[in-house]
């Protein structure tokens, strides 16, 4: 039997630092791939727990630590 994982929970605690860095909006803006006011927005009513937007806040999160990871290569 499976269980769930607390993604909402770790961005919100112990994962929201790495978040903010994957999610900058400078940074979103100069690699292009996203529109940044949408995520931000999305990550702002997460953050204050108006919606949890943890499944399409953690797909843009994968792409960008994967990108990062990429880029240091």
């Amino acid at each position: 039997m499976g269980f769930g994982v607390p993604i909402d929970h770790w961005l919100r605690g112990p994962l929201r630092e790495w978040a903010e860095h994957l999610l900058d909006p400078g940074r979103l803006k100069s690699q292009g791939f996203f529109a940044v006011e949408p995520i931000r927005q999305a990550w702002a009513e997460h953050l204050g727990g108006q919606r949890s937007n943890q499944y399409p806040l953690w797909v843009i999160l994968m792409f960008q630590a994967w990108l990062e990871h990429q880029h240091e290569r």
